[in-house]
């Protein structure tokens, strides 16, 4: 397991440098060069947040001790905050650029300023609230393999305490078994104890017996 987790990050950390790299250029890159660029960064984009999340499940289920498990989420966290500053947010930057200088293209010579502008808005916006809606998905589907991460491990919790308890009751049935043997054999030497009583008092009574017979024959 620790071997897979440290091909995600090393995977991970070389697409995030290649993400970088590609946004440090689009922006002197023409626009339909652009394009391509930022296309690939979006790819790219999608790949770290699929390797985080493989990293967070392999994390959840795997079998490290609390402190490396801890020590490893809060890696994950320091990658998520890097794909939102070091990607996310440049290349939204770029791509709302990019759109602005398609419009103004687009409208380069065309009359009618005023309603020109109101189309440029009106995309603009729209292209903002789809943005907006793919982060949403995105971030959704980010809670939906943190949810499944955690039932994962309050599975595994409840698994443990499971084992636990039946081992816990495993253990009161042979110490039950251990009481019930001492029992009886406290009730064995009780009966040999009143026995021996019983043989003694047998014993007394017969050398009674005799030192009385031996005084009678004595004195007859």
């Amino acid at each position: 397991m620790a071997s897979l987790l440290s091909n995600y990050e090393a995977e991970f950390k070389t697409t995030l440098e290649q993400a970088k790299t590609l946004l440090s250029v689009a922006p002197s890159q023409p626009v339909s060069q652009r394009n391509g660029t930022l296309k690939e960064v979006e790819q790219q984009q999608d790949e770290l947040l699929d390797l985080v999340d493989q990293m967070e499940i392999e994390v959840n289920n795997g079998a490290l001790d609390n402190a490396a498990r801890s020590s490893f989420k809060a890696k994950l966290r320091e990658y998520k905050k890097h794909v939102q500053s070091d990607v996310k947010s440049p290349l939204q930057q770029l791509m709302d650029s990019r759109n602005r200088d398609l419009l103004f293209q687009g409208r380069a010579g065309e009359g009618e300023p005023g309603e020109s502008d109101d189309q440029r808005q009106q995309l603009l916006s729209n292209h903002a609230i789809l943005s907006r809606t793919g982060d949403k998905l995105r971030d959704a589907t980010r809670i939906a393999v943190d949810t499944e991460g955690v039932g994962s491990q309050i599975m595994m919790d409840l698994r443990s305490q499971r084992e636990t308890l039946e081992n816990a009751r495993q253990t009161l049935f042979q110490a039950d078994s251990y009481v019930d043997k001492s029992i009886r054999t406290l009730k064995t030497m009780s009966r040999r104890l009143v026995a021996n009583k019983f043989i003694s008092y047998a014993i007394i009574a017969v050398l009674i017996l005799l030192i009385l017979l031996v005084l009678f024959s004595k004195f007859k």
